[in-house]
Order: structure tokens, then C-alpha cells, then sequence
């Protein structure tokens, strides 16, 4: 048989180099009798010509009769000659012809024909053959594959027409290429990634069932949802898998995550994990080999970046503490606490930061109470801070009146301390010295005595109310 009428552009097996004796092997098309006895006629049909279609008859693919034909055909992994029994590779397509050297046309979708196993190079959606004349009968005939799974269907004309649908698959054994992807490539510490994988054979289709194994680094900042650094996955039909990895909180780092296909080699009855170029067929590509990933994981941290380090409040002064995370979700409880009492509650925001306003600065009999941020459950921050008395701490009479030693607090220089009597001022003092001890004059009046500094916040009394009597 001679291939006629115009061909199509190479397909994707082309592209693999189907020729000769590599991918079509040494097989050639079922011969038809050529010579005759004396108990069989010379011709089974009667001869006709190249331009009128003969009528057509008894289609069957591979000898079964297209009606009934139900086996799959499994792309060519293994090369054309690579079919086995009950999974072939490439099928001989015939039909009954009413001439010989009669134009029998085959028309494909969703798979190659082929006029010849050894003559042509490439497979077309079309071939036009010449009916040969046989002992018993006149035959045309073609040969099918395909290298996409799914539905194909083939057509074959002459004066009429006969067609038959069959399903093309890949198979588990066909299992090449292994891809890597994850969910999230960065991630704060304690977080969960999807690593998920796939595969496919040589020709890009995906394989159901194949078995991939993953791994992390043994002391990694991160394991699997088992708990285990290793876990092995089969692939769903569309050819994927995921597993979910933990992060470990409060860690950080890089993780790196590996998937290769699971016992791996380059056998037709086991995968193609190992295969090289042009290995089980010359033009197929290199496998893909074990895939890699890595996973940034942000460590947590807490910056405060107000009160600034080393700041001095007065006892009784209102002040805001302003705080930025890294590495911590949104909605994380942030608690101030001021010796063993809260001093405020807040939480992260989706930015990270989080705000206390208006704390209450204050200190113990003894010194500084010590105020400390928790974010979540990360290590404590304390407040480098001091918080100074701000308070009347002893009077005496003098020849002028009363005499008030006041401590100043952390009142910079320009403030204005005022001294008042039941609530109204009595005398008014400007700090020079910050830090230092003040003295405020009063007349020898009795009442209750404190003082006061008037803030953008508000007024500020000192911590102790001094009585006279």
C-alpha cells in the first residue's frame, strides 16, 4: 500500500522520532495472500481504479469486528512495537473492499494513522490506501495510535462508510515525569503548606495511581501531617497529589521539600522515573528526575518601636506603647503587663503591628515595676523604660509659710509644677533640672496639698496628697 493526498503537520509523536526500526520496530502490516492454489480462485474481487472508491465492508480493528471492539488503546510509552496483549499500542485497521487498487480513505480524531509501520515517518489524521486483491478477498487497511487519552474515533470510507470509537488511556508503567509545586512559597513559622505533585507520561498525560515520595530534612523546621520527615502519595485520576506540611512554630529557616517517583527505575513493566534520552525509544527526553522546592519560613519577632529605649515617664503620665511583628498571624492576643497586673490588651493586625494607648505609668514602693509585652505564646519583651515619683514628699514650716520638697519625676525642663490647697493652686514652679528635686512655697495654711501637671492628656497628679493641719 502507497500513501496518497496531502499530510498534515508532524504530531506530537513525530517529535519523538517514530521511525524505522526505533519506535515502529521491525513489524510489518498483516500481509494479505499474494499467492494462490489450485483450490482458490486467482482474485477475490474484480479489479478497479485509482480514482473510484470501492464499496467497503467488515471493518474490524485488529481482527475484531468494530461493533464489538472494546479493548483501550494505551499510548506508545514503549514505542509502537512496545504493544503487549490485551494493552495495544498501535491497532491494524481493515475493511472489505468490493475492488482491488481501489482509494480507501481512513480519517482520525484523537489519534494518528499511519498507511505503513515501515514505510512512513509520521502519523496524520488522514490516509488515503489502494485496496489490494487477495485469494479470498479484496482488503484496505491502516494502522492507528494515538498519544492523548481520551475518546478517539476513526472513519473509513469508500462508496460508504463504516466508523468505530474505542478510548485511549496511559497506563501506570508509563509513569516518567514528576513536577513540584507548594502552596505557598513563604510562610510564618507554625503555618501549613500544601506540597503537591504530578505526573505524567512522555507524551504530557497524566498518570492515575503512580506513587511519588516526598521528603524533608530530618531536623528541618518542618514535618508532614503525620509528624514523619518522609510520606509517600498516589496520584488521583487528573494525575496530582498534595500533602500538607507543618511548619514548626516559633521556628525559622528554609525548608526544603523533594518529590521523586517511588522505586524508581526504566522498565516496561514498572516506570520510566530513571529513564535517560532516548531511553525506552531515541527522541524521547530525559525523565525528569527528583523535583525540588523550598519553603521560607519567617521566624516570629517583635519590635517595639515606641516607648524608645531608655525614655523616663513621671508617675501618674499617660503613654502609648507601639509594637510591629514579623512571622505572627493576624489576631493574635498581645497582652501589657505592669508587674503582675495587665496594663492593656490589644492584638495584631493584619499589618503586624499592634497599639496600647494611654498606659498608666506607675511604679512599685520599691522601684519600677517592670512593664512587659506578651505577643501570643513568643518570649516576654520588657519595656526599657523608667517611671520616676512624681509626688509631694515632705513639707516644713519656715519664716515664709510652708516649705513642699517635691519630686519632680521625669518632667523636662520648662514644665510647669503647680502646687495647689484643696484644689486650688497656691503657687506655681518651672523645672530648670530635670531629674532633680523641686521646692514650692505655700502660705501656713492647713488643707490637703498636691501638685499637678497640666499635659496634652490631661493633668497629672502626683501620687501622694499631703494634709496640713
Amino acid at each position: 500500500m502507497r500513501a496518497q493526498g496531502a499530510w498534515a503537520a508532524a504530531t506530537a509523536v513525530a517529535a519523538f522520532g517514530l521511525t524505522g526500526c526505533s519506535i515502529f520496530g521491525s513489524s510489518s502490516p498483516s500481509p494479505s495472500p499474494t499467492s494462490t492454489t489450485p483450490t482458490m480462485p486467482a482474485a477475490a474481487c474484480a479489479e478497479g481504479d485509482s480514482v473510484t472508491p470501492p464499496d467497503i465492508a467488515d471493518f474490524t480493528l485488529d481482527g475484531v469486528a468494530a461493533a464489538q471492539f472494546a479493548t483501550p488503546l494505551v499510548v506508545p510509552y514503549n514505542g509502537l512495537k512496545g504493544s503487549s496483549d490485551g494493552q495495544p499500542s498501535v491497532l491494524r485497521l481493515e475493511v472489505v473492499t468490493s475492488t482491488s487498487g481501489a482509494p480507501v480513505r481512513f480519517r482520525a480524531t484523537g489519534a494518528q494513522l499511519l498507511s505503513s509501520l515501515t514505510d512512513d515517518t509520521l502519523g496524520e489524521p488522514e490516509v488515503t490506501v489502494f485496496s489490494e486483491a487477495g485469494p479470498e478477498r479484496c482488503v484496505a487497511s491502516a494502522y492507528l495510535f494515538s498519544t492523548v487519552t481520551g475518546p478517539a474515533k476513526v472513519v473509513v470510507e469508500g462508496l460508504n462508510s463504516a466508523e468505530a470509537a474505542l478510548t485511549v488511556i496511559t497506563t501506570r508503567e508509563a509513569s516518567r515525569d514528576v513536577s513540584l509545586s507548594l502552596s505557598a512559597a513563604t510562610v510564618d513559622a507554625g503555618e501549613t503548606v500544601d506540597a503537591i505533585v504530578a505526573v505524567t507520561d512522555v507524551f504530557g498525560n497524566p498518570i492515575e495511581n503512580a506513587s511519588v515520595d516526598l521528603s524533608l530534612p530530618a531536623k528541618g523546621p518542618g514535618v508532614f501531617v503525620t509528624g514523619a520527615n518522609t510520606f509517600t502519595v498516589l496520584t488521583d485520576p487528573k494525575g496530582r497529589a498534595s500533602v500538607e506540611i507543618q511548619t514548626r512554630a516559633n521556628k525559622g529557616g528554609t525548608l526544603k521539600v523533594t518529590a521523586k517517583g517511588d522505586l524508581a527505575a526504566c522498565q516496561p513493566m514498572a516506570n520510566q522515573y530513571t529513564c535517560k534520552v532516548d531511553q525506552p525509544v531515541p527522541g524521547f527526553a530525559a525523565a525528569s528526575g527528583p523535583q525540588r522546592r523550598s519553603i521560607t519560613i519567617t521566624e516570629p519577632g517583635v519590635t517595639i518601636s515606641k516607648p524608645s529605649p531608655g525614655t523616663a515617664y513621671s508617675t501618674g503620665e499617660l503613654f502609648d506603647v507601639l509594637g510591629t511583628t514579623k512571622g505572627v498571624k493576624e489576631g493574635t492576643t498581645v497582652r501589657l503587663v505592669a508587674g503582675d497586673a495587665p496594663a492593656g490588651a490589644s492584638t495584631v493586625k493584619a499589618n503586624g503591628s499592634f497599639t496600647f494607648r494611654d498606659v498608666l505609668a506607675q511604679t512599685g514602693g520599691s522601684g519600677d515595676l517592670g512593664y512587659v509585652v506578651y505577643v501570643g505564646d513568643l518570649k516576654p519583651i520588657p519595656l526599657d523604660i523608667r517611671v520616676k515619683l512624681f509626688s509631694i514628699v515632705s513639707f516644713k514650716r519656715v519664716e515664709a509659710g510652708l516649705k513642699f520638697r517635691v519630686a519632680a519625676g521625669a518632667w523636662p525642663n520648662g514644665t510647669i509644677i503647680e502646687l495647689t490647697r484643696d484644689g486650688k493652686g497656691t503657687s506655681k514652679l518651672e523645672v530648670t533640672e530635670s531629674g532633680k528635686d523641686v521646692y514650692l512655697l505655700a502660705p501656713d495654711t492647713p488643707g490637703f496639698y498636691q501638685v499637678q501637671v497640666e499635659t496634652s492628656r490631661g493633668i497629672v497628679y502626683g501620687v501622694n496628697v499631703q494634709p496640713v493641719l
